[in-house]
């Protein structure tokens, strides 16, 4: 709760320099403003209002130009500059690979439980198995790769162990 105080106390503090620059703009508004009234008045209008406009949308810029703002243009968070996009990209892809390597699991351990059911269907469902454990094993392989690529130890020999249990599946049903 104190830091909020604090916050907000520091945000909604007065600055003698930020009224010393608001009443300096003022003043160069209005001389614009008398100059171009001698002109047309109309005209005088709608350019100081552009010019409140341009003064209001550029306002973090100004107070950092005059010395008034504590904040860095372009400073980025903490959080944010930890996180690397690149890595945020491999971990998504491993993710999805991760995923596509449990739902193939899942696939041939469903098959299998068909291929005990069935008597009648095992020859094709022994072909079944045999091309999602090969499918399965190329995809072991990609993801390997990567792993070996990113030098994750642990991720290889994971794939590895998964890699030598599709084959022996594979080598049972191809019969």
């Amino acid at each position: 709760m104190d830091c909020e105080i604090t916050v907000n106390s520091q945000s909604n503090s007065f600055s003698w320099k930020g009224l010393a620059a608001l009443i300096v703009i003022l003043i160069i508004m209005s001389i614009i403003a008398f100059i171009l009234s001698s002109i047309e008045g109309f005209l005088a209008g709608v350019v100081v209002i552009f010019i409140g406009f341009l003064i209001s949308f550029f306002r973090d810029d100004l107070k950092r130009v005059l010395g008034l703002s504590t904040q860095q243009k372009g400073a980025i968070p903490v959080a944010e500059a930890e996180e690397d996009p690149l890595e945020k990209l491999d971990k998504m892809i491993n993710l999805e690979m991760d995923r596509k390597i449990v739902k193939g699991r899942q696939n041939i351990a469903k098959t299998i439980a068909k291929y005990n059911e069935k008597p009648k269907k095992q020859q094709k469902l022994g072909l079944e198995i045999v091309k999602e454990a090969t499918a399965l094993l190329a995809l072991l392989d990609q993801a390997k790769s990567q792993a070996i690529q990113s030098s994750k130890a642990d991720l290889v020999e994971h794939y590895e162990q998964i890699v030598v249990e599709i084959e022996g599946i594979r080598e049972k049903y191809r019969q």
